[in-house]
C-alpha cells in the first residue's frame, strides 16, 4: 500500500496568513517526500472565507517544482465548472513539469452557489463532468480531434503540450451512481474522509463490481482518512480531535450531512445532529479516524487495506485549525520511521 498527504490549505477565519501557510505546506511535502509518502492532493472550493484553495491546478504545478518523486494531483477537482481543453492544456504543462507525475482526482462538486458564481447549472454537472472526460482522454492523446456534444463543441483541436504520459483520471464518489460512473470511465476510485469503514468497504465492493461490469481494467482505490500518530490516543484527542471536529463542522454547516449526499443508511444519527455538541469524539472516531500509538495505527491501516483491497491511503494529517506546523512535522517524521516501513 503507498501512502500520501491531502493538504486542506484554509487558514480560518479569514485567510490572513495563506502565504505563510502555502510555505508551510511546501515544507511539509519535502519532509514527507523524504520519509516515504508517494502522493500529495490538492483540494478545491471556491469563495469560502478561510481562502479555501480556488485553483488547485496552480498550487499542484507549485507542489510538482517543490518535490522530485511524489505523485501530485488533485483531490477533488470540481471539473463541471470548467471548459475540458483548458483544463487539458493546464495538466499538461503541470505534468511536464513534475516530469510525468500528475494524478487527476474530479468530481462533481454539487455546492449550488460555487456553481451560482460561474453561471453553470447545476443541473448540467453530471453530464458535462462525463463529456468533459472523454474529451480530457482525446485531448491528451496528442491527436487533432473534433467534438460535438451536449455541452461543448468544436473543431480540429490539437492540445500542446502533450503530457508526458495519460494522466490517471480518479473519480471522487459518494453514491451507487458517482461509483457506478466511476468504475465505467475511472482509472480510479477517490473517498471522502467522512463516511466510515462500513461504507468504504460496501463502496469499494461496489466500484469494483462497477469497472469490472463495464471491462475497465483500470481499478485503483484510494483511500481517504484523517490521521494522527502519536505518544496515546487520550493525548491525541485532547490536541488533535478538536481541529478533526471543526473540520467536520464545516461540513454540517455546508449542509453536506442533512442533504443527502451523506449516506445515513450505516449512520442514521448524522441527519439528526442539530448541535456542534453533539459531534462527539465517542460518536464520530470510531471506524472513520485513523489515530493513535504506531501499533495502532498499523493495526487499522491494515484493517483498512484487508477490507478494501486499497493500494492508496490519503492522510489528512492537519486540518484548517491545526494542529500547528511544527506538529503536523514531527507526525509527518514519525509516520515515516514507525509506521510506512510495515507496508514497504
Amino acid at each position: 500500500m503507498k501512502f500520501g498527504l491531502i493538504f486542506t490549505l484554509q487558514d480560518p477565519p479569514h485567510g490572513k496568513h495563506l502565504s505563510r501557510l502555502y510555505d508551510e505546506v511546501f515544507a511539509q511535502a519535502a519532509l514527507a517526500e523524504e520519509a516515504g509518502f508517494e502522493l500529495f492532493l490538492v483540494p478545491e472550493h471556491h469563495q469560502m472565507p478561510d481562502g479555501y484553495m480556488p485553483a488547485p491546478l496552480t498550487f499542484a504545478a507549485a507542489l510538482a517544482a517543490h518535490t522530485k518523486r511524489a505523485q501530485i494531483g488533485t483531490g477533488i477537482l470540481q471539473l463541471p465548472l470548467y471548459h475540458p481543453l483548458h483544463i487539458a492544456e493546464q495538466i499538461a504543462v503541470i505534468d511536464t513539469i513534475a516530469k510525468g507525475r500528475f494524478i487527476l482526482g474530479a468530481g462533481l462538486g454539487l455546492v449550488e452557489h460555487e456553481f451560482n458564481a460561474f453561471e453553470i447549472p447545476l443541473s448540467a454537472a453530471a453530464a458535462r463532468f462525463t463529456e468533459s472526460v472523454e474529451i480530457l482522454r482525446r485531448a491528451w492523446s496528442g491527436q487533432t480531434f473534433s467534438h460535438h456534444g451536449q455541452h461543448f463543441n468544436f473543431d480540429d483541436v490539437t492540445i500542446t503540450p502533450r503530457p508526458l504520459r495519460q494522466p490517471p483520471i480518479w473519480i471522487g464518489a459518494m453514491s451507487t451512481i458517482t461509483l457506478t460512473r466511476a468504475g465505467r470511465i475511472g482509472d480510479g476510485w477517490l473517498s471522502d474522509p467522512l463516511h466510515n469503514f462500513d461504507v468504504m468497504r460496501a463502496w469499494s465492493e461496489m466500484y469494483r463490481a462497477a469497472a469490472q461490469q463495464a471491462k475497465n481494467p483500470q481499478v485503483e482505490i484510494a483511500l481517504l482518512r484523517n490521521a494522527w500518530v502519536g505518544d496515546s490516543r487520550t493525548e491525541i484527542e485532547r490536541t488533535w480531535w478538536p481541529h478533526v471536529k471543526d473540520y467536520h463542522l464545516f461540513y454540517l454547516r455546508l449542509g453536506f450531512f442533512a442533504s443527502g449526499r451523506f449516506n445515513a443508511k450505516w449512520e442514521p444519527w448524522v441527519r439528526e445532529v442539530t448541535s456542534d455538541a453533539e459531534w462527539t469524539c465517542e460518536r464520530v472516531a470510531p471506524n472513520r479516524l485513523i489515530y493513535g500509538t504506531p501499533e495502532q495505527v498499523v493495526a487499522e491501516l491494515k484493517r483498512y487495506e484487508r477490507a478494501t483491497g486499497c493500494r492508496y491511503m490519503i492522510l489528512m494529517l492537519r486540518c484548517p485549525s491545526g494542529p500547528s506546523h511544527a506538529e503536523t512535522m514531527r507526525c509527518i517524521e514519525r509516520l515515516g520511521t514507525d509506521v510506512l516501513p510495515h507496508f514497504a
